[in-house]
């Protein structure tokens, strides 16, 4: 798992189809949870990359205050 950019509004984390293979989709989810909490971030989308369909990203956008 990798952050991949981070704005005032939005954040971009990268995950590896083998990270959740090995880790498991709730750990991972959890651990982008716990440092980005749902009160504060909503889940703007998650996609594959156009060329590796084995990355992933998750893009989550703040709530803002």
């Amino acid at each position: 798992m990798k952050l991949v950019m981070k704005t005032g509004r939005k954040i971009a984390i990268e995950v590896t189809a083998i990270e959740i293979e090995n880790k498991g989709f709730d750990y991972i989810w959890d651990k982008i949870r716990t440092q980005y909490p749902k009160k504060k971030f909503d889940v703007h989308s998650i996609s594959t990359n156009n060329k590796n369909e084995d990355i992933i990203f998750v893009e989550l956008t703040s709530k803002g205050k």
